[in-house]
């Protein structure tokens, strides 16, 4: 589902997802996600391509995209928006 937002957000927030506990990263980063104002965007930055956790995100509330800004090989960094 590729991202369809408008990013001209010069001041866009990343979120380090190894910096959140494991036991508590999927809920606090959802969380975080559903927070995020319509057309709004935040960088999730992650060890490993966040397949799972992009998955989860349709059982949000709201439509959400995404697009890959870094493929690894350390680092992954995907931008997620809320489209509505």
């Amino acid at each position: 589902m590729a991202c369809q937002c408008n990013h001209t957000n010069l001041l866009e927030e990343t979120l380090d997802a190894t910096s959140i506990p494991h036991a508590v990263r999927h809920p606090a980063i959802l969380g975080a996600l559903s927070a995020l104002p319509v057309n709004g965007t935040i960088l999730l930055k992650a060890p490993h391509m966040p397949t799972p956790l992009l998955g989860e995100m349709k059982d949000l509330d709201g439509a959400f995209g995404y697009e890959v800004v870094q493929d690894g090989p350390s680092e992954w960094v995907v931008r997620i928006c809320r489209e509505g």
